[in-house]
């Protein structure tokens, strides 16, 4: 049986009434696909293009639905310009659907694979954009921890937009951020070193600095 949820019908509808007319496939991820998809108020498409982010919403095993519940906790509380904007999350049928800005251009994986190489003025211009907005979960107390040119996002202006919260961690803690994680997670290419020591202290915020080192 697949991990993933059905694609959605023609069209979804949320309780309160706006409903969305859904469009092709804009990725997968280890547990969710991504669809495009236009608002439509009064039978009328809005001229609102979004992404809809879809999960089962029975999901196994539970410890994979918590996981799902924590990124959208965190996720709807953050607001920055290149952080993907979260906009609600609903279930319709058997399915969740998460409303998240939509990033015309895809991934920095994907415009990487296409174009081959960037200049230095445009790597200068999204590591300053991807440091941005960790600088703004840091003082969050929110880690990232799966930092990777497949979860930065390209706006239609060529922004960078940090998304995809599945591994972010809050880092609660008396002493701002004296308090360490111990979970394996991250993509391997990526990983601090801090997060694959055996016995090691586990590892803070600074695990996100790595990735952006990797990334650069």
């Amino acid at each position: 049986m697949s991990v993933h949820a059905d694609p959605p019908p023609a069209t979804v509808s949320e309780p309160n009434g706006f409903h969305y007319a859904t469009g092709p496939q804009l990725g997968k991820g280890g547990f969710a696909i991504c669809h495009r998809a236009e608002v439509v108020q009064d039978n009328t498409p809005a001229g609102r293009v979004v992404a809809l982010k879809i999960v089962k919403s029975k999901m196994e095993p539970a410890k994979l639905a918590q996981k799902f519940v924590t990124e959208l906790q965190l996720h709807s509380k953050l607001h920055h310009p290149n952080i993907v904007e979260f906009y609600r999350a609903f279930s319709f049928e058997a399915s969740t659907y998460v409303v998240l800005e939509i990033c015309d251009n895809g991934s920095l994986a994907d415009a990487l694979k296409k174009r081959k190489f960037f200049t230095m003025p445009e790597i200068r211009r999204f590591v300053i954009q991807t440091c941005g907005a960790v600088k703004y979960l840091h003082t969050r107390n929110i880690v990232h921890r799966d930092l990777k040119t497949g979860n930065l996002f390209l706006d239609k202006y060529m922004n960078v937009k940090v998304g995809d919260f599945g591994l972010a961690a809050l880092l609660v803690t008396e002493n701002d951020m004296g308090k360490r994680r111990t979970t394996m997670c991250g993509t391997p290419n990526y990983l601090a070193p801090e997060i694959l020591e055996k016995g090691g202290r586990g590892h803070n915020e600074k695990v996100d600095l790595w990735a952006i080192g990797i990334i650069a």
